[in-house]
């Protein structure tokens, strides 16, 4: 089924881009993925964006989930409302706290470059301070879909592997000490983090989860290869801070990181220095966009990373297709037997545990489906590309 939605979606992709676009290159033009209403910054800049509500609203309505049973279709609703409220609220906080003004023309042009970037596999440049900004107004979805997944792991109609179920439960995101403030801090590595929208959403769940109460400690440290988002980084640390209001909660720069080469490189000191440390590892929308240099390295970066791990930590990787865990999976297989592996949301989001007995690849039968699955995706993207299709600006119309 996934196969062929994702077959006819390219199928029609190709049409249209033959038909009703424009062709150029879209590293030499100004290509760009225009802002659509819901845009924040297009709110911003019309006057319409809605009722930001204070710390104040957000800490009565997490105190009021605690009348809710977690897993309930209440307790889902008042997580809904009151995530969209809390990123509301921080990404407000943020337009005025950020280090440099979003320039939104050079933003529509990088989010375009994304799209690109993920066809073709190569990695886009994050350089331009005033994109920088427009991502991290923009992309808080980034924050949300890995906060959902966290809250859905109290949903009985969502199936984790039990094992990945029980080690979330047991985290401050879920509340799952529940005794209150402990000495040491729960900590999290951000790969390709910038400008730490994986902090805003482990913040987010653990503060939810507390019910107006402190929340445990979390440490989350954002590594990426584009040193530019060190401020962005601080900014979003301080906005999440002042809104959410739990200073148990710290996001803090890292330094660089590079997924392409493997942790001997320099670049990936900091990464090795912390990993063992790391109870969770969180790397998203950065692997079909290196997909090129991750496949000449033999995914050095991710078996050294496997290695390194200690046992029990949590990997989560998202990407907006599915065709790229095939050759992750292949790595594991015969580098790294010990790893258990699980897809959800329909494979845009892979679940990885390092267990510490060395057997075979565990994987459920569903996962083994969805596996081949995502193969002949990958054939078929690769078939694509290697015909010549490339990724179109959408005609303005009336334009000529």
């Amino acid at each position: 089924m996934i196969l062929q939605k994702i077959l006819l979606v390219s199928v029609v992709m190709l049409k249209f881009s033959t038909q009703h676009v424009q062709s150029f290159s879209a590293d030499k033009t100004m290509a760009r993925k225009r802002l659509g209403k819901k845009s924040f910054i297009q709110k911003q800049e019309r006057g319409k964006l809605r009722h930001i509500p204070s710390s104040e609203e957000l800490h009565d309505l997490a105190v009021t989930s605690s009348f809710r049973h977690p897993g309930s279709i209440n307790h889902r609703k008042a997580w809904k409302h009151w995530s969209a409220m809390a990123i509301d609220a921080i990404r407000y906080d943020l337009s005025s706290n950020l280090p440099c003004p979003a320039d939104k023309n050079a933003f529509e042009n990088l989010f375009f470059r994304l799209g690109v970037a993920a066809d073709k596999g190569i990695m886009p440049s994050f350089e331009d301070r005033g994109s920088r900004a427009g991502y991290a107004l923009e992309f808080f979805c980034r924050a949300r879909n890995l906060a959902d997944l966290l809250m859905d792991v109290l949903n009985p109609k969502y199936e984790f592997p039990d094992d990945w179920r029980d080690a979330i439960l047991k985290t401050p995101m879920l509340r799952g000490d529940d005794t209150g403030i402990t000495g040491d801090s729960y900590n999290m590595i951000s790969l390709g983090g910038g400008p730490g929208f994986d902090s805003v959403a482990l913040s987010l769940a653990a503060s939810f989860s507390a019910h107006g109460k402190e929340s445990s400690a979390i440490n989350a440290i954002i590594l990426d290869y584009e040193e530019g988002w060190c401020d962005l980084v601080k900014a979003m640390d301080e906005s999440t801070r002042n809104v959410l209001e739990q200073p148990n909660l710290s996001c803090e720069w890292g330094g660089k990181c590079d997924i392409t080469k493997g942790f001997g490189d320099p670049i990936n000191a900091v990464c090795l220095q912390e990993i063992g440390n790391a109870q969770m590892i969180v790397c998203q929308y950065c692997v079909a966009e290196n997909a090129n240099l991750l496949r000449e390295s033999d995914f050095i970066f991710f078996r050294d990373m496997f290695e390194k791990a200690s046992n029990g930590a949590l990997f989560i990787f998202t990407e907006t297709t599915p065709r790229i865990w095939p050759g992750l999976c292949k790595l594991m297989e015969e580098y790294c037997p010990y790893m258990q592996v699980a897809f959800v949301r329909n494979g845009r989001q892979m679940l990885i545990m390092k267990k510490d007995c060395k057997t075979n690849l565990f994987m459920r039968d569903e996962d083994k489906r969805l596996m081949r699955e995502f193969q002949e995706i990958s054939k078929f993207h690769q078939r694509k590309i290697s015909s010549g299709w490339e990724r179109q600006e959408q005609k303005i119309r009336g334009s000529v």
